[in-house]
């Protein structure tokens, strides 16, 4: 049994103690060992935690690196502190020592909230309106956006107002993602769009800072929302449509491969009876199959006698190759307005 010896200084001895812990010692490692100095005099020696894995690891055995360091020459005080639901480790010959008990764990209902609410904020910052654009889906909302009979949008800012003129390109982002759409000479706000509006509302993201051209150009739908559900299954179906056509193309020129394989067994079988050296565009002439005298001749194989009397009595033509399709992306029809009650519940007593 081989004897360890005792360390000769203060950082071998936290070293080897850290290394027995299975923590990596080294720079991009788990844990460096430094030396603290104050008014240019070594006061001590520290250890400093590089990763995760080991404040925890230094955590779960702080009493353990306390009592093998005491059994040695140069004793340490492992400090450990709880500034979150993480440790905090320090590990030092000099200074005070901090123990901190580890806070209980959060409820599992109060880890779902959080979650949740992380996952709204992220869909409303997802949403990357600018100013104007969440005034006019504020303003569709409460059915300010109307085409007059001249065909010409306006924003009515009250009731029987003249209505102010209103460019339509600046809609067009917002229609086809999905928040507004046109039932009649109204744009109103779709499902995606009330839900959308009352995130924006609710968590207040800071809005994009976009110029004319920015402003025209495409939005992202509403993060896990209808728009998005119903792209990515016309997505689906699209792909399966494309595979679909792929294997029937390929089952096709299989099946005419074979084909031409087997027509040019049965053309050499009659180009040998016939004396024909050059095929030219010749064929075999349609339920042609070669008499007795002729098999017997030219010692044809009984195989390719069945084949040619096979297809002299059920003539197979020459599978065809499909024309492939170009598939184009599914055009999917506007989604439907809400109700009016519900925008007046879930928008307006919005905060």
């Amino acid at each position: 049994m081989t004897k360890t010896s005792q360390p000769n200084s203060p950082t071998v001895a936290i070293a080897r103690i850290l290394r027995g812990l299975g923590l990596a010692q080294g720079r991009g490692k788990d844990f460096r060992v430094e030396g603290a100095d104050r008014d240019g005099e070594r006061i001590g020696t520290y250890v400093l935690v590089l990763t995760r894995h080991a404040e925890e690891t230094i955590a779960a055995h702080a009493d353990d690196i306390e009592r093998q360091a005491a059994a040695g020459p140069f004793p340490f005080r492992v400090s450990v502190q709880y500034p979150s639901d993480r440790p905090l480790t320090s590990i030092a010959n000099f200074g005070d020592r901090v123990r901190e008990q580890p806070p209980p764990p959060v409820p599992a209902t109060v880890l779902a909230e959080r979650r949740e609410r992380a996952r709204q904020q992220k869909r409303a910052q997802h949403l990357n309106w600018s100013t104007g654009q969440a005034d006019l889906m504020a303003a569709a909302a409460a059915s300010q956006l109307h085409y007059a009979p001249d065909g010409a949008l306006r924003y009515y800012l009250a009731p029987g107002g003249p209505g102010r003129a209103l460019d339509e390109s600046r809609l067009a982002p917002l229609l086809k993602a999905g928040f507004l759409t046109r039932p009649g000479r109204r744009i109103a706000v779709t499902a995606d769009g009330r839900e959308a509006l009352t995130l924006w509302r609710r968590w207040q993201p800071a809005p994009a800072v976009k110029d004319r051209k920015e402003d025209r150009g495409p939005l992202r739908p509403l993060l896990d929302g209808e728009e998005v559900a119903r792209r990515n299954r016309a997505s689906a179906e699209n792909d399966r449509n494309r595979r679909a056509e792929a294997n029937a193309l390929r089952e096709a020129m299989d099946a005419k491969h074979a084909w031409e394989e087997r027509d040019d067994r049965l053309y050499s079988v009659w180009a040998t009876v016939q004396g024909i050296t050059h095929r030219l565009g010749r064929s075999i002439p349609t339920g042609w199959v070669p008499t007795a005298e002729e098999i017997a001749e030219h010692r044809i194989d009984p195989g390719l006698v069945a084949e040619l009397r096979a297809e002299a009595e059920h003539p197979t033509p020459k599978p065809q190759i499909p024309w492939p399709t170009t598939m184009r992306a599914q055009e999917l029809p506007p989604l439907p307005a809400v109700p009016d009650d519900a925008e007046q519940l879930e928008l307006f007593g919005a905060t």
